[in-house]
């Protein structure tokens, strides 16, 4: 009697080992970058919030009338330094309160003289109880340019 060999269509155990091997790596790889795409989420909604808060506060100075010192919605005098505080949906405070989680510095620069506008600086820092000189706030700010001649 003679015995045929016959070839098994399987995988070996070396091309097994080598396959976890290779999956293992790449799963190693992706659980590393997991941690780092979510700080970078949470960096963008950060930014995004204060971005919305910026543009609301701008445009509450805009809408303020010339026959009035306050704006409307936030109560800012026009012309006077102020700080406010905001929470993560947005409400203020003149006061840091526990839930603050944002500082907005709102600056009047001097006026040039004669008829010009009048020029604000908002700079919004993160979080709210940091100081923000040190390195380890973020901000965004922009300037604003109101007509109130």
């Amino acid at each position: 009697m003679k015995r045929t060999l016959r070839f098994s269509r399987a995988f070996s155990l070396v091309e097994a080992t080598l396959a976890l091997g290779v999956a293992s790596i790449a799963l190693i790889a992706i659980f590393g970058l997991l941690a780092s795409g979510t700080q970078v989420q949470h960096t963008a909604i950060e930014q995004n919030s204060s971005s919305d808060i910026l543009t609301t506060v701008a445009a509450d100075l805009r809408a303020t009338p010339k026959t009035s010192t306050n704006s409307p919605q936030f109560n800012i005098t026009i012309g006077a330094d102020t700080t406010l505080y905001f929470n993560s949906v947005g409400q203020a405070s003149p006061t840091r309160v526990a839930d603050s989680r944002y500082q907005l510095k709102i600056k009047f620069p001097p006026k040039g003289g004669g008829r010009t506008a009048t020029f604000v600086h908002l700079r919004m820092t993160w979080p709210a109880v940091a100081d923000p000189a040190r390195a380890n706030t973020s901000a965004a700010e922009t300037f604003v340019a109101l007509d109130r001649n």
